[in-house]
């Protein structure tokens, strides 16, 4: 059979449209993005993700999104943004309102301040049913599983109905300092260290305090790093603090010297306190160093301004509130990775909470 006749003109007219698609499949990659920021800084639309980013990092609870379009962004920040076909659905097995929700800020409300809350994010509806089902079976134990984040999360654990254990089998762990003065020092000999101790559990009434505070940077010293906070006050204890660094300096020593600050804010006032850390720098500068550089107006030795200065100071406004109300606030230097079970539970709360943040980022960009 002969093949029909194609005219020129509709030849240049296919190939025309031929090139026209195959542009369009080109410049669909490079389509612009809208970042629309909820909760942030400044709220708003930005054209470009640096600019959003400086809303949205170190910002405690910030909701954000990309959309391709500014008038979709408009309506998210407003509010009036349409949910009929969610890109994601948000699966909470274990928090305040257990379910399956089509947008993050509604799924994070039931998480925030929740103890080990559980939740993920699924492409699909029934695979978010699915895992929230799973949770139901094995009822109030899925709070002790651990967290599985896809999705940025607060974590600072809240109210939980199940009260902090008190009694727990002896293992390797730091004591309390012998010594009782009131903001000293101690440092842990190889002895004490390695002497077999009962793991802190939370709280005798009215007795010390033992606190395990630590920071952690993933990428410390490099653009882009992202810090978390770690306080451990015991196991399932529901003052337990996991969550990520506020503020756009993401440092290993801020997170470290936040984590004390954030121990102190729990703490009781009229409660004494040993705060356990690994930080000598940290320790150094709210028990020796401060002295000096309040006296020379913040400066350093070498008449530099004082590092990190905002968050000392608070941290000995708040020492000098509680020795007032003849309070005590002992510090007591831990060597880090070294198996003390205080510790390493407050190094997996503060990179857990340098994770969640890290994750929520990326989830952003």
């Amino acid at each position: 059979m002969a093949k029909d006749k194609v005219s020129p003109a509709l030849e240049e007219e296919r190939s025309t449209a031929a090139t026209s698609n195959a542009s369009s499949k080109r410049k669909r990659g490079s389509e612009p993005k809208f970042y629309a920021v909820k909760d942030g800084r400044k709220p708003g639309v930005y054209a470009n993700w640096n600019d959003c980013l400086d809303q949205v990092k170190g910002f405690k609870g910030a909701v954000y999104k990309s959309f391709p379009s500014a008038a979709e962004a408009d309506a998210f920040v407003s509010g009036t943004a349409s949910n009929v076909n969610p890109e994601k659905f948000y699966a909470v097995q274990s928090g305040r309102v257990p379910g399956v929700y089509t947008d993050w800020p509604s799924a994070q409300k039931q998480t925030t301040g929740w103890t080990r809350p559980k939740y993920k994010a699924f492409p699909t509806r029934a695979e978010a049913e699915a895992f929230v089902k799973a949770g139901k079976k094995v009822g109030e134990s899925v709070s002790n599983v651990a967290v599985e984040v896809d999705v940025q999360s607060d974590t600072t654990t809240g109210k939980k109905s199940e009260p902090p254990a008190k009694k727990q089998k002896k293992a390797v762990a730091a004591e309390d300092a012998a010594a009782a003065d009131s903001g000293k020092v101690e440092y842990k000999t190889e002895e004490q260290m390695a002497a077999t101790k009962k793991m802190p559990t939370g709280d005798s009434k009215g007795g010390m305090l033992r606190i395990y505070t630590d920071g952690s940077s993933l990428g410390n010293g490099k653009k882009g790093s992202v810090a978390g906070v770690g306080v451990f006050f015991g196991p399932l204890d529901e003052r337990n603090v996991s969550e990520g660094l506020v503020g756009a300096r993401q440092t290993n020593q801020r997170a470290e010297l936040t984590a004390i600050q954030r121990a102190l804010e729990i703490a009781p006032l009229q409660r004494d306190a040993t705060i356990f850390s690994d930080s000598n720098y940290s320790i150094n500068c709210v028990t020796v160093w401060f002295v000096n550089w309040r006296k020379n107006n913040w400066l350093t030795a070498a008449k530099k301004p004082v590092e990190n200065k905002d968050l000392v100071e608070a941290i000995v406004a708040r020492i000098e509130e509680r020795e007032k109300l003849g309070t005590k606030t002992i510090f007591t230097w831990l060597k880090g990775h070294a198996d003390d079970p205080g510790n390493v539970a407050a190094d997996q709360l503060a990179v857990q909470g340098a994770r969640n943040a890290q994750a929520a980022l990326r989830e952003a960009a």
